[in-house]
């Protein structure tokens, strides 16, 4: 289903302009939902091949940004304001500033928000509307059972995150604007984590017992996130599954359930996928092809 301007418009609340990035709120049913999007200038003279890329690229991308929200959400964010005095409140809908992209980008971009709160919506092909979504992956569910909640468990898990993403050496633009959408003052600004020196054992051992499971495994849904789970973001995770106490076996069954939940936002995000391109990008994400056919037919038989 095509996701356009138009046709969300009735669920956004605030849309606000704040450079290239349009910082939304939606209202679905009773929730409200925090999300951010970029304005993109295409370049002209894109082979074809590079097309194919971005759009590769661009998926993940969105993958990435549905994660920032949803773990957003489960350490604490995400639902703030009335109700009822924001829902009422056209002006605060219409406080888009201008800037020197056209209209048809900002709204791009909101749409580009949008779709990163879909994972949590579920929509009524009767009724053309969108709800609050009920059924829920492991990885979601679990998350939202046990969020990390504990200000020390949140300043770690930022750290980690950080510390992931420079496991290759190099920290690009893509995820410096991904981090930045997670980190709060609660957490340290990116400079200041960058300059910490890397987790120890003690530091690990010390998040809550109860939270310990769900940073590794939203460790782990970024880690693959960055579509090339490779060495270094490998020995990485382990590194931090082992300094906190998590058994091998209770390692793969966690980054497991992180696989899951990427292959069904991808099978979400491409509508029509082939088996060839199915076990692609189980491929890069480090997953059994057979588990990902599973995870295809379990995504099939609860969103249908």
């Amino acid at each position: 289903m095509e996701i356009t301007y138009s046709s969300i418009k009735p669920y956004i609340l605030e849309e606000v302009v704040d450079n290239a990035s349009i910082k939304c709120k939606f209202q679905i049913e009773e929730e409200i939902f925090e999300a951010d999007g970029y304005v993109r200038v295409g370049k002209e003279g894109q082979g074809t091949h590079n097309i194919k890329n971005m759009a590769r690229n661009s998926i993940f991308g969105r993958i990435r940004g549905a994660l920032s929200t949803l773990i957003y959400k489960v350490t604490g964010g995400g639902l703030v304001g009335n109700v009822a005095s924001m829902a009422t409140n056209e002006g605060i809908r219409q406080n888009v500033a201008s800037t020197s992209y056209s209209r048809a980008d900002q709204e791009k971009a909101i749409v580009e928000a949008f779709k990163k709160i879909v994972p949590q919506l579920h929509f009524n092909e009767t009724t053309k509307t969108w709800g609050l979504a009920t059924q829920f992956s492991d990885f979601e569910r679990r998350l939202k059972l046990a969020p990390v909640t504990k200000t020390y468990d949140k300043k770690t898990l930022a750290r980690m995150l950080v510390e992931m993403s420079r496991a290759d050496g190099e920290l690009e633009d893509s995820e410096r604007e991904f981090l930045n959408t997670f980190l709060t003052p609660e957490t340290g600004n990116l400079t200041d984590l960058m300059r910490r020196p890397p987790l120890s054992q003690v530091e690990c051992e010390e998040i809550t017992k109860e939270a310990k499971e769900n940073v590794f495994m939203i460790v782990a849904a970024i880690a693959i996130s960055d579509h090339e789970f490779e060495a270094p973001e490998k020995e990485k995770l382990a590194s931090y599954g082992a300094m906190m106490g998590l058994t091998e076996g209770k390692q793969a069954e966690l980054l497991t359930f992180a696989q899951n939940y990427t292959i069904e936002a991808i099978i979400r995000e491409s509508d029509e996928m082939s088996r060839d391109q199915l076990y692609a990008f189980a491929d890069q994400i480090g997953m059994e092809r057979g588990e990902a056919e599973r995870a295809q037919v379990r995504f099939a038989k609860r969103t249908t």
